[in-house]
């Protein structure tokens, strides 16, 4: 499950963002659940990374308008319950067919300041009828301010049943405007259509 990717991309602010892969190193040795899919500094939409394994894609998108000059840092993901303890929990029979629900989306910290890093964390469950059933999830953020989008990122990963966390750290640029961001977290698969919830975090002067 311990993969990583460090992409040379970005360069303006890699040093800032993406010290190096030794510090990554540590993050697995603190999540040894944890499977990082892509580290990416991308900026104004660019594409970054390419297929992992062969199930898990880069992270696709960047931060726009004011947010230009941002970071998208390192994906993270892990199994938090296995199929049969999420199955337990949601009642679910096999006759219901797969299904996608979102638990949870937070923001953390809540409030932060220019410059500052802020992770969107995603939990959600997938629901199988079988225990050998994997499905193509997409998992895309979007963070708007005053009604317009200034960022979004999507990835593709290949999902077995269970419950399932992941983490997108996004670093403001030192200019980013003040006000309450909200953040629109979706999951979707062909096999189980969409789930949608939303957050928000503050940024201060």
């Amino acid at each position: 499950m311990r993969k990583f990717l460090c992409f040379g991309v970005a360069l303006a602010f890699l040093s800032a963002v993406l010290p190096g892969c030794t510090g990554m190193d540590q993050t697995v040795r603190d999540n040894p659940k944890t499977a990082i899919g892509a580290g990416t500094g991308v900026l104004g939409g660019a594409v970054v990374g390419g297929l992992i394994g062969g199930k898990r894609g880069a992270l696709i998108g960047g931060l726009l308008g004011g947010l230009t000059g941002g970071a998208i840092g390192h994906y993270l993901d892990q199994q938090e319950k296995d199929r049969a303890q999420t199955t337990r929990e949601y009642r679910y029979s096999p006759a219901q067919g797969t299904q996608l629900k979102i638990e949870t989306v937070r923001a953390n910290p809540a409030a932060i300041s220019p410059g500052e890093t802020v992770n969107i964390n995603l939990t959600y469950a997938v629901l199988t009828p079988a225990a050998d059933t994997q499905i193509l999830v997409r998992e895309t953020r979007e963070i708007l301010l005053n009604g317009s989008s200034v960022g979004k990122t999507s990835i593709e990963v290949s999902r077995e049943g269970g419950t399932w966390k992941s983490t997108v750290p996004i670093t403001l640029p030192a200019n980013a405007a003040p006000g309450n961001y909200r953040v629109i977290a979706s999951i979707e698969s062909r096999d189980a259509g969409t789930d949608r919830e939303e957050t928000s975090f503050q940024v201060s002067q």
